[in-house]
């Protein structure tokens, strides 16, 4: 039993779909896949992608990203309807995995292992210093796409919720080895440098120390994670940290990469 990642699939471009239906069917059929959120803000092109995968490997873990929590398209919702929160479509997300026999909760995979999912948020300070101060509502699409309850209307609040979410399943069994998985990052050493990045204010909606201190008290060893598009593989204060994302196309394309790659983490 093998357990492979990837993160990022981003298959509301075409291209990245294409990517994920490439993935050939039965060399992975007893194999574990850990798939660290960003799948489609679109349910029906989530649900095209993880069917496919579900079709590919023994089983599929999930956890959902930022974008796979949009509900707002800009277009004005029907006046007799309840608009959509992005608490709503995370549970909406949990039904379609529970239809596709994907897991959103923690599992065994194999024998010896056992996968954590945990969910998160990025947090205001997490890996900020140095990064601009702006207006990230003109930059980052996350406060235009998301709508969130009165409780949850800050990234603190949001980060909080999560946290509490996770607490329940960071029990894990005795005798298995742990491989948490999360969307955001967990440390901010995780980030390069403000120098060799793009987008310079990437820093500030990253991640959460939350995360980290939750996958330590779990146990886990082994953690992917995704949000960043950088793949990373680095082992600090005992725990390897890796991410593989498929990415956008263009961000494919400057890097020279053709083809959808996952990572075997176990």
């Amino acid at each position: 039993m093998r357990i492979f990642g990837i993160s990022d699939l981003h298959v509301d471009f075409a291209p990245n779909l294409e990517q994920v239906a490439s993935l050939p069917v039965g060399p992975h059929r007893a194999d574990t896949l850990v798939v660290a959120g960003d799948i489609c803000h679109r349910l029906d092109r989530a649900e095209e992608a993880l069917g496919l995968l579900a079709d590919r490997f023994e089983q599929v873990f999930l956890v959902p990203g930022n974008h796979d929590l949009w509900v707002k398209s800009g277009e004005p919702a029907p006046e007799a309807a309840e608009p959509e929160s992005s608490l709503d479509r995370l549970e909406a997300l949990r039904r379609l995995a529970g239809r596709l026999g994907i897991r959103m909760e923690p599992g065994p995979a194999g024998t010896d292992w056992w996968v954590l999912p945990l969910h998160g948020w990025y947090e205001p300070g997490f890996g900020a210093e140095g990064a601009p101060e702006v207006d990230m509502s003109r930059h980052w699409s996350d406060p235009n796409r998301c709508r969130w309850p009165p409780e949850q209307s800050t990234d603190e609040a949001r980060c909080a919720w999560f946290e509490q979410l996770n607490r329940p399943a960071l029990r894990t069994p005795p005798g298995r080895r742990v491989l948490s998985f999360s969307h955001f990052v967990p440390r901010p050493e995780l980030i390069p440098p403000l120098e060799g990045l793009r987008f310079k204010e990437l820093p500030r909606v990253s991640g959460t120390l939350r995360l980290d201190r939750q996958l330590r008290a779990a146990g886990s060893r082994l953690h992917l994670f995704g949000h960043t598009h950088i793949a990373w593989d680095a082992v600090i204060d005992g725990v390897r940290y890796v991410q593989r994302p498929l990415a956008y196309p263009h961000e494919r394309a400057r890097r020279g990469e053709t083809g959808i790659e996952l990572v075997r983490l176990v």
